[in-house]
Protein backbone atom coordinates (compact mmCIF):
# COMPACT_ATOMS: atom_id res chain seq x y z
CA UNK A 1 0.00 0.00 0.00
CA UNK A 2 1.56 3.08 -1.43
CA UNK A 3 0.31 5.78 1.45
CA UNK A 4 2.11 8.37 -1.16
CA UNK A 5 -0.50 7.50 -4.18
CA UNK A 6 -3.89 7.40 -1.94
CA UNK A 7 -3.37 10.78 -1.14
CA UNK A 8 -2.47 12.01 -4.96
CA UNK A 9 -6.06 11.08 -5.27
CA UNK A 10 -7.76 11.73 -2.24
CA UNK A 11 -6.44 15.34 -2.00
CA UNK A 12 -8.34 16.46 -5.23
CA UNK A 13 -11.24 14.35 -4.87
CA UNK A 14 -11.53 16.57 -1.45
CA UNK A 15 -11.61 19.53 -3.06
CA UNK A 16 -13.69 18.60 -5.93
CA UNK A 17 -16.26 16.76 -3.67
CA UNK A 18 -16.51 19.64 -1.18
CA UNK A 19 -16.99 21.81 -4.20
CA UNK A 20 -19.98 19.66 -5.65
CA UNK A 21 -21.63 19.35 -2.12
CA UNK A 22 -21.91 22.81 -1.78
CA UNK A 23 -22.74 23.91 -5.11
CA UNK A 24 -24.92 21.12 -5.98
CA UNK A 25 -25.89 19.27 -3.29
CA UNK A 26 -25.35 15.69 -1.70
CA UNK A 27 -27.09 13.96 -5.08
CA UNK A 28 -25.44 15.48 -7.70
CA UNK A 29 -22.40 14.86 -5.62
CA UNK A 30 -22.19 11.30 -5.50
CA UNK A 31 -23.26 10.95 -8.93
CA UNK A 32 -20.19 13.50 -10.07
CA UNK A 33 -17.68 11.25 -7.62
CA UNK A 34 -18.36 8.31 -9.19
CA UNK A 35 -17.73 9.33 -12.81
CA UNK A 36 -14.41 10.98 -11.65
CA UNK A 37 -13.73 7.85 -9.24
CA UNK A 38 -14.12 5.36 -12.30
CA UNK A 39 -11.99 7.31 -14.59
CA UNK A 40 -9.56 7.41 -12.12
CA UNK A 41 -9.92 3.26 -11.62
CA UNK A 42 -9.71 3.10 -15.55
CA UNK A 43 -6.46 4.91 -15.33
CA UNK A 44 -4.78 3.07 -12.93
CA UNK A 45 -5.84 -0.31 -14.45
CA UNK A 46 -4.45 0.88 -17.86
CA UNK A 47 -1.63 2.03 -16.53
CA UNK A 48 -0.89 -1.48 -14.75
CA UNK A 49 0.67 -4.68 -15.76
CA UNK A 50 -1.27 -7.04 -14.10
CA UNK A 51 -5.38 -8.11 -15.26
CA UNK A 52 -7.89 -8.53 -12.92
CA UNK A 53 -10.38 -11.65 -13.01
CA UNK A 54 -13.52 -10.08 -12.59
CA UNK A 55 -16.01 -10.29 -15.33
CA UNK A 56 -19.61 -10.34 -15.92
CA UNK A 57 -21.71 -13.07 -14.18
CA UNK A 58 -18.68 -13.18 -11.75
CA UNK A 59 -20.62 -12.51 -8.33
CA UNK A 60 -18.72 -14.38 -5.49
CA UNK A 61 -18.31 -10.72 -4.46
CA UNK A 62 -21.88 -10.02 -4.24
CA UNK A 63 -23.20 -13.30 -2.65
CA UNK A 64 -20.00 -13.88 -0.05
CA UNK A 65 -20.14 -10.79 1.89
CA UNK A 66 -22.59 -8.50 3.43
CA UNK A 67 -22.79 -5.26 1.33
CA UNK A 68 -22.19 -2.12 2.96
CA UNK A 69 -22.68 1.62 1.78
CA UNK A 70 -22.70 5.11 3.30
CA UNK A 71 -26.50 7.35 3.90
CA UNK A 72 -25.22 8.73 0.73
CA UNK A 73 -25.07 6.31 -1.58
CA UNK A 74 -28.14 4.68 -0.07
CA UNK A 75 -30.07 7.33 -0.86
CA UNK A 76 -29.40 7.43 -4.49
CA UNK A 77 -29.83 4.05 -4.92
CA UNK A 78 -33.25 4.44 -3.01
CA UNK A 79 -33.32 7.42 -5.89
CA UNK A 80 -32.65 5.36 -8.44
CA UNK A 81 -34.70 2.40 -7.76
CA UNK A 82 -37.61 4.44 -7.13
CA UNK A 83 -37.46 6.31 -10.48
CA UNK A 84 -36.28 3.28 -12.77
CA UNK A 85 -37.64 -0.30 -11.09
CA UNK A 86 -40.58 -1.56 -11.64
CA UNK A 87 -43.29 -2.88 -9.31
CA UNK A 88 -42.38 -6.66 -9.67
CA UNK A 89 -38.83 -5.98 -9.45
CA UNK A 90 -39.26 -3.33 -6.60
CA UNK A 91 -40.83 -6.81 -4.90
CA UNK A 92 -37.83 -8.72 -5.73
CA UNK A 93 -35.36 -6.21 -3.92
CA UNK A 94 -37.27 -5.66 -1.13
CA UNK A 95 -38.23 -9.78 -0.29
CA UNK A 96 -34.80 -10.51 -0.90
CA UNK A 97 -33.61 -7.14 1.37
CA UNK A 98 -35.91 -8.41 3.98
CA UNK A 99 -34.71 -12.42 3.88
CA UNK A 100 -31.07 -10.67 4.61
CA UNK A 101 -32.44 -8.45 7.58
CA UNK A 102 -34.58 -11.68 8.95
CA UNK A 103 -31.32 -14.28 8.18
CA UNK A 104 -29.10 -11.70 10.41
CA UNK A 105 -31.34 -11.39 13.04
CA UNK A 106 -31.81 -14.65 13.77
CA UNK A 107 -27.74 -15.70 13.59
CA UNK A 108 -25.46 -16.29 16.44
CA UNK A 109 -22.18 -13.86 16.11
CA UNK A 110 -20.55 -17.12 15.13
CA UNK A 111 -22.83 -17.93 12.41
CA UNK A 112 -22.70 -14.65 11.04
CA UNK A 113 -19.43 -15.27 9.78
CA UNK A 114 -20.53 -17.91 7.36
CA UNK A 115 -23.32 -16.13 6.35
CA UNK A 116 -23.41 -15.87 2.84
CA UNK A 117 -25.82 -13.21 2.20
CA UNK A 118 -26.90 -12.34 -1.14
CA UNK A 119 -26.73 -8.48 -2.14
CA UNK A 120 -30.52 -7.78 -3.02
CA UNK A 121 -29.85 -6.21 -6.01
CA UNK A 122 -28.06 -8.94 -7.39
CA UNK A 123 -30.41 -10.44 -10.16
CA UNK A 124 -29.08 -13.87 -12.48
CA UNK A 125 -25.13 -12.96 -11.46
CA UNK A 126 -25.66 -9.32 -13.07
CA UNK A 127 -25.84 -6.09 -10.50
CA UNK A 128 -29.11 -4.20 -11.38
CA UNK A 129 -28.25 -0.85 -10.14
CA UNK A 130 -24.51 -1.29 -11.69
CA UNK A 131 -24.74 2.95 -12.43
CA UNK A 132 -24.84 3.56 -8.72
CA UNK A 133 -23.67 0.74 -7.27
CA UNK A 134 -21.98 1.27 -3.27
CA UNK A 135 -17.70 2.55 -3.33
CA UNK A 136 -17.03 -1.01 -2.16
CA UNK A 137 -18.33 -2.98 -5.00
CA UNK A 138 -16.17 -0.28 -7.15
CA UNK A 139 -13.07 -0.78 -5.33
CA UNK A 140 -12.98 -4.54 -5.05
CA UNK A 141 -11.27 -6.31 -7.20
CA UNK A 142 -9.11 -9.97 -7.54
CA UNK A 143 -6.75 -10.73 -9.70
CA UNK A 144 -7.36 -14.39 -8.81
CA UNK A 145 -11.13 -16.29 -9.90
CA UNK A 146 -10.06 -19.45 -8.25
CA UNK A 147 -9.39 -17.76 -5.12
CA UNK A 148 -12.65 -16.24 -5.06
CA UNK A 149 -14.60 -19.94 -5.42
CA UNK A 150 -12.06 -21.10 -2.55
CA UNK A 151 -13.07 -18.87 -0.18
CA UNK A 152 -16.76 -18.24 -1.01
CA UNK A 153 -17.14 -22.17 -0.75
CA UNK A 154 -14.92 -21.81 2.62
CA UNK A 155 -15.29 -18.88 4.64
CA UNK A 156 -12.86 -19.74 7.27
CA UNK A 157 -10.03 -20.86 4.29
CA UNK A 158 -6.87 -18.67 4.45
CA UNK A 159 -6.53 -18.49 0.27
CA UNK A 160 -5.08 -15.32 -0.22
CA UNK A 161 -7.19 -12.24 -1.85
CA UNK A 162 -4.59 -10.78 -4.74
CA UNK A 163 -5.56 -7.74 -6.04
CA UNK A 164 -3.66 -4.73 -8.17
CA UNK A 165 -2.04 -2.32 -5.97
CA UNK A 166 -2.22 1.06 -7.81
CA UNK A 167 -5.61 0.27 -8.95
CA UNK A 168 -6.32 -0.76 -4.89
CA UNK A 169 -4.21 2.43 -3.80
CA UNK A 170 -6.43 4.74 -6.12
CA UNK A 171 -9.25 3.36 -4.94
CA UNK A 172 -9.06 3.76 -1.23
CA UNK A 173 -7.25 7.65 -1.70
CA UNK A 174 -10.59 8.83 -4.43
CA UNK A 175 -12.97 6.91 -2.33
CA UNK A 176 -11.13 8.58 1.35
CA UNK A 177 -11.55 11.89 -0.27
CA UNK A 178 -15.33 12.06 -1.19
CA UNK A 179 -15.87 10.67 2.52
CA UNK A 180 -13.77 12.98 3.73
CA UNK A 181 -15.51 15.84 2.27
CA UNK A 182 -18.45 14.46 3.30
CA UNK A 183 -17.89 14.17 6.77
CA UNK A 184 -16.44 17.60 6.78
CA UNK A 185 -19.97 18.97 6.35
CA UNK A 186 -20.74 16.98 9.56
CA UNK A 187 -23.19 14.79 7.32
CA UNK A 188 -23.04 10.69 8.52
CA UNK A 189 -20.56 8.94 6.66
CA UNK A 190 -20.93 5.47 9.05
CA UNK A 191 -21.55 2.21 6.77
CA UNK A 192 -24.31 0.75 7.22
CA UNK A 193 -25.81 -3.23 5.92
CA UNK A 194 -27.05 -2.32 2.73
CA UNK A 195 -30.40 -4.46 2.69
CA UNK A 196 -31.36 -2.94 6.26
CA UNK A 197 -30.60 0.60 4.68
CA UNK A 198 -32.51 0.31 1.85
CA UNK A 199 -35.47 -1.03 3.49
CA UNK A 200 -35.25 1.68 6.36
CA UNK A 201 -34.91 4.22 3.56
CA UNK A 202 -37.70 2.70 1.73
CA UNK A 203 -40.16 2.94 4.93
CA UNK A 204 -39.14 6.46 6.45
CA UNK A 205 -39.05 9.37 4.63
CA UNK A 206 -37.26 10.75 7.62
CA UNK A 207 -33.76 9.24 6.93
CA UNK A 208 -33.18 11.84 4.00
CA UNK A 209 -33.88 14.24 6.71
CA UNK A 210 -32.09 13.23 9.37
CA UNK A 211 -28.82 12.77 6.98
CA UNK A 212 -29.21 16.43 5.88
CA UNK A 213 -29.79 17.65 9.17
CA UNK A 214 -26.27 15.92 10.14
CA UNK A 215 -27.70 13.07 12.83
CA UNK A 216 -27.70 9.16 12.28
CA UNK A 217 -29.65 8.74 8.79
CA UNK A 218 -30.84 4.82 9.61
CA UNK A 219 -32.42 4.26 13.26
CA UNK A 220 -32.90 0.36 12.83
CA UNK A 221 -30.20 -0.24 9.72
CA UNK A 222 -26.98 -2.07 11.61
CA UNK A 223 -23.60 -1.14 10.71
CA UNK A 224 -20.49 -3.77 10.74
CA UNK A 225 -18.97 -4.38 14.03
CA UNK A 226 -22.61 -4.32 15.46
CA UNK A 227 -24.99 -6.58 16.73
CA UNK A 228 -28.66 -6.80 15.46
Amino acid sequence: MSEERMLEHARPEFAKASEDLQKLGTREAVVNFYARHEARLGTAMAASTQTVACEAGCSFCCRQFEVVAQPVEVLEIHAHVSRHFKPDQLRGVIQRATQNVAARKAATEQERLTLRPTCPFLVDHSCSIYAVRPSVCRNYHATDKDNCQKSFDDPFSTWPTSYVEELFDTAMGSSAGFKNAVTALGLDTRDYHLSAAFLEAMRDPACAKRFKSGKKAFLKATAPGFNG
